[in-house]
């Protein structure tokens, strides 16, 4: 017998519930594919552990296993063995007819192994009554892994098996190894009927979160995004070459990917079936872009050649001419492979024949090495040109080149095409190449513009901590003196720092003398971001008019990291006024034209704020979406990812799962602690509190929150609209038993409101407000007072906000014993929850709404019934997850469900409940 194994999965949701679903209604599953796609690792997540609970609601599952391998697959009825051998050593075997048994404890090397075909005939009937007898007790899972190297006499047994079981509760799940073109073999090892799911390879984002699972956080962007074209999503492939380039370290972006041998062992065997005229053709393939058989002739390579690359299966030709490898890593392997003068050769040819200049410089480049100041400026001309179309870590690889191709006489020139790598790089999210080719510039630069810019991008790329950023600003003051265009960027940054430093005053200041040196020098992108700085400093409904200016005015600016930064603060304070609709469309148009141009920076800080706005306007799905997006690309680029795990958190609150807010907030406030930023901390402790809130823990929730509120009095940040989370505060106070501390919070918070005209919060507070009085005095009086408030205020910018007054309504109509009312208060805030599909609050209500009508109207479903008997028989939650082919968040979501539904905190306080149910 083979025993499972736990594993973490990452990409294959839809297959497990496709492939669950399927087991559950009773059906055989398939899953197919090439070697390293993931089949194994499927089964086992899909598979229960042996005996282990219920797979449907009729009884426990009997679970068998059997991995083939190849070294093995010519030992007859080794997979029997695997299947059934502890079987027969169980306390009560089924019993077989004697013939029978015989037959069959030959075949698993209990005695002779059966040599004619009588024998082999009575080894299929042993098996059939096997099973049938194993079945009568209860359902029966074999399990089949890597059933191409199943040994034949046991193929030969399950397909005897399979067509003969009819009605027998018998299901198979098996894996099977099929090259790429090919179809699946082993289906007739399974009982019909049987569905057959290929396994897909995974997407890039999901190849990069196995990466930096299995080498750490920090992996460049550059090199996941290259294993991942090298892998073709095959995550085995893709961990066998990031822990090859781990050991190795880096190489060239037009250097060969070095392939480990384990890889090389499944793809040389159709290179070594090339003929020598098939490798010229080859390598111009694997040089080139874009290889197509015209390409291919007009370099001079064999066409021939190219016929016997086909034949071999390394590469396919179109009917429109393009010439593709039939796995990305074989392009790798013939290029690593290619000696150095082969390489030259193929770059030199392609050199001559390609058109576009970005193509033909990167040929260029690799077709020589040596100093050649004409090459260097075909290089530079060919980054500018890359930037343009929307590709910046092109950008920076050329740029680079061409400032290792510049003469050594010439360092000044090569430090400022230093420096334009590391801008590239900067923009392409590449940190470690954009502070390598920063500081070099920095090093080698002459020229006062040269170091002055090579200092604010190392300031940049920083990161959240700007505490030790002083000198390189003061420096960067220094050379700019005299020069206003450089004067006015200093200046911004400075106005940057003492922000950071919650110096207002001196901010105001720099913002001043940036806007003066700006003007003067005519530069429009740096005094559109001025103004917008302006706006965040100045505050309220003047800084308002000042951000919605500066985005106005950028608008008709090209796209750069002024401009998109102005239009995204318009947005957001839009949105704090409560002019969702505006503020939606401007993050929207934004985020569309910034996904054209490929820059990653501008791209993940449009994401950052646009999952703040999509939540706030109701649009609660694509909010969670865009804050995993930013959450991925700031784990890829910035040097600390605090920013986006609260703006992944905030969605998750608003429209995912509470546990997944729950856990982002952790790693939020660890992150912005480490980094000392006090104002995204200022984020992380609010909502950590909020998450605490929600899950009924106020006295934590208080915690978190007046750290949050101490450090925003700290720092002047007294906008309520900024963070929304007030009204929360107010209200875990007052469950805390605080309530003199919430009265006070709550007049400091609306005076500042109607300070600053920030009416959107209003309602919010008006909320909190309900359930102080009703604490104070009587629950009928905050019935009074908030009934009044949802009566006068049909709609709102925010509709989570309506939603969740309606929700606290319902919650003190029940306080007050008026269950009708509470019911109807209950069920409208469900209704505008689903609307805006606010999920976690919608759990939390539709729990009141259970609470309000009792344990009786639960209502389970089958799943939650399994669920719950398995819980009462004393299952984990992993064993719920096996048993029910679901995932364990899966089955954490439903029991989380149920908790909320039924009123309960427990595994025992829901047996408990639903016990007394039944017996009432």
């Amino acid at each position: 017998m083979v025993t499972s194994r736990p594993v973490t999965l990452v990409g294959r949701g839809e297959l497990l519930a496709q492939a669950g679903a399927e087991l559950a209604a009773g059906r055989s599953v398939l899953l197919w594919g090439p070697a390293g796609i993931g089949k194994s690792t499927v089964i086992d997540a899909l598979t229960p552990a042996s005996g282990s609970s219920p797979v449907t609601g009729s009884g426990p599952t009997l679970v068998l296993r059997a991995a083939a391998a190849e070294a093995e697959a010519d030992l007859p009825y080794l997979a029997l063995v695997d299947l059934f051998d502890g079987v027969l050593d169980g306390p009560t075997p089924p019993p077989l007819p004697p013939h029978l048994r015989v037959a069959l404890d030959g075949a698993l090397l209990r005695s002779a192994v059966p040599a004619t075909p009588q024998d082999q005939l009575a080894v299929r009937l042993a098996v059939l009554e096997l099973l049938r007898g194993l079945a009568a007790e209860r359902p029966v899972l074999l399990v089949l892994d890597d059933t191409q190297w199943i040994d034949e006499p046991s193929a030969g047994v399950l397909r005897f098996v399979a067509r003969r079981l009819g009605p027998v509760p018998v299901q198979v799940v098996a894996a099977e190894r099929v090259a790429q073109g090919d179809s699946p073999a082993r289906a007739d090892l399974c009982p019909t009927p049987c569905v057959e799911l290929g396994v897909p390879p995974l997407t890039q984002a999901d190849v990069s979160d196995i990466l930096r699972h299995r080498f750490g956080a920090g992996v460049p962007r550059h090199r996941l995004q290259r294993v991942y074209t090298a892998s073709g999503g095959n995550p085995m492939f893709a961990v066998e070459l990031g822990r090859t380039l781990q050991e190795r370290g880096e190489v060239s972006p037009t250097g060969p990917l070095p392939v480990p041998d384990r890889l090389r062992a499944l793809l040389a065997e159709r290179l070594s079936r090339l003929s020598t005229a098939g490798r010229s053709p080859l390598l111009i393939a694997a040089a080139a872009a874009r290889p197509s058989r015209d390409l291919i002739e007009r370099s001079g390579a064999d066409p021939d050649g190219l016929a016997d690359a086909i034949e071999a299966g390394v590469v396919t030709a179109a009917l429109d001419g393009a010439v593709r490898f039939t796995h990305p890593l074989l392009r790798e392997m013939v290029y690593a492979d290619a000696r150095t003068e082969e390489l030259r050769w193929a770059h030199g040819r392609l050199a001559q024949v390609v058109a576009d200049p970005v193509e033909r410089a990167r040929h260029l480049a690799a077709a020589s090495s040596a100093p050649d100041e004409d090459l260097a400026r075909t290089l530079t001309d060919a980054a500018a040109t890359a930037k343009l179309r929307g590709a910046p870590d092109a950008a920076a690889d050329l740029a680079a080149m061409a400032a290792e191709r510049t003469p050594r006489e010439t360092p000044d020139v090569a430090a400022v095409r230093r420096l334009h790598a590391a801008q590239y790089a900067y923009h392409a999210g590449a940190e470690e190449e954009a502070h390598r080719y920063a500081s070099a510039a920095l090093r080698d630069a002459a020229d006062r513009r040269t170091r002055v810019n090579a200092r604010l991008l190392l300031i940049d790329l920083v990161g959240q901590d700007q505490s030790g950023i002083g000198p390189l600003l003061d420096a960067a003051y220094g050379d700019a003196v005299d020069e206003p265009d450089l004067l006015a960027n200093v200046h911004l940054y400075r106005a940057q720092k003492a922000w950071y430093d919650a110096d207002r005053e001196s901010a105001m200041s720099e913002l001043k003398r940036a806007a003066e040196s700006a003007e003067q020098c005519g530069d429009a992108e740096r005094l559109v971001e001025v103004v917008s700085w302006q706006g965040t400093v100045l505050g309220g409904p003047a800084g308002d008019e000042l951000a919605v200016r500066a985005g106005d005015m950028a608008h008709d600016l090209p796209l750069s990291e002024e401009t998109v930064d102005a239009r995204h603060m318009a947005a957001l304070r839009q949105l704090f006024a409560g002019q969702v609709a505006d503020a939606e469309r401007r993050i929207d148009a934004l985020r569309d034209a910034v996904e054209r141009t490929g820059t990653v920076r501008e791209l993940m800080r449009v994401l950052l704020y646009a999952a703040n706005i999509l939540a706030r306007a109701g649009r609660c799905a694509d909010a969670v979406a865009a804050g995993h997006a930013c959450l991925r690309l700031y784990l890829d680029v910035a040097p600390t990812p605090g920013p986006a795990l609260i703006a992944a958190a905030t969605a998750e609150m608003y429209g995912g799962s509470v546990a997944a807010a729950a856990d982002l907030a952790e790693r939020a406030l660890a992150e912005s602690l480490s980094a000392g930023d006090e104002d995204w901390l200022r984020g992380a402790y609010a909502i950590g509190g909020q998450v605490h809130q929600m899950r009924g823990d106020s006295q934590a929730a208080v915690d978190l929150m007046r750290q949050c509120y101490d450090l925003e009095q700290r720092l002047s940040r007294t906008d309520p609209s900024v963070l929304l989370w007030h009204a929360d505060f107010v209200e875990a106070l007052v469950a805390a038993g605080a309530r003199d501390e919430a009265a006070d919070v709550l007049a400091d918070v609306r005076a500042r409101a109607h300070r600053l005209d920030r009416t959107v919060v209003l309602l919010g507070l008006d909320r909190a407000e309900a359930v102080l009085v009703a604490a104070t005095k009587e629950a009928r009086d905050g019935v009074t007072f908030l009934r009044g408030v949802v009566d006068a205020c049909t709609e709102h910018p925010y509709p989570l906000e309506l939603a969740r007054a309606w929700h606290t309504l319902g919650v003190l109509e029940r306080r007050a014993h008026r269950r009708a009312a509470a019911r109807v208060a209950l069920s409208e805030a469900v209704r505008r929850y689903e609307a805006i599909g606010a999920a976690p609050w919608l759990e939390i209500a539709e729990a009141e709404l259970l609470r309000l009508d009792g344990a009786r109207a639960a209502g389970l479903s089958d799943t939650e019934r399994r669920i719950v008997e398995l819980v009462r028989a004393g299952s984990t939650n992993r064993e719920i997850a096996r048993s029910l082919f679901l995932s364990i968040k899966a089955v954490e979501a439903n029991l989380t469900r149920l908790y909320r539904r039924l009123g309960v905190r427990n595994r025992a306080q829901l047996a408990r409940v639903l016990d007394t149910t039944a017996s009432d």
